[in-house]
């Protein structure tokens, strides 16, 4: 029994840092709907716009944070660039240490999220970046064509991630 006044006082000292903690979104209670246009692709790969797109789109629909809704109604606007796209191999053919047989695909890109009323920014980033390693099999465009979904959804789970949990 005399323990109990002390469990309480150190239930009640740890949690006193956790006053400000939420879970879930961190965006700004006016920021409920986004408007998505078709990724800027400013790399070498073509044609890689519409898949990062799709892929990026079905991110924001699994996290439910934001609503997608039409360019003219929409809270906010999320523009993104690809900026860079490269393979880079990090598995190697046994006994041949020239010939690789697994590769990471990069996908980097810059973003910014604005209010569409008065063009106020909510979260931007310079620079992020979404992997996936796959084998080689084959030849080179079917492996990539594989690999650039996953990829694209992990560009995707980063950019959602950052955006919704943007600390003020």
């Amino acid at each position: 029994m005399k323990r109990l006044p002390l469990l309480l006082l150190a239930l009640l000292l740890s949690s006193a840092g956790c006053v400000q903690y939420r879970l879930g979104s961190m965006l700004p209670p006016d920021v409920r709907t986004v408007y998505m246009p078709t990724c800027d692709n400013q790399t070498r790969e073509p044609l890689i716009e519409q898949d990062v797109t799709q892929a990026i789109l079905s991110q924001i629909q699994m996290d439910g944070s934001l609503r997608l809704a039409p360019a003219d109604t929409a809270d906010t606007v999320l523009e993104i660039t690809l900026t860079q796209f490269w393979l880079d191999p990090v598995a190697y053919v046994s006994g041949e240490s020239s010939t690789a047989n697994q590769y990471r695909m990069n996908i980097r890109a810059s973003f910014v999220l604005y209010r569409r009323a008065d063009r106020s920014v909510v979260a931007q980033s310079p620079s992020i970046t979404g992997w996936y390693d796959f084998d080689f099999a084959g030849d080179m465009t079917s492996s990539k064509a594989v690999a650039l979904r996953p990829a694209a959804e992990d560009l995707g789970r980063r950019i959602v991630n950052q955006i919704v949990q943007n600390w003020p």
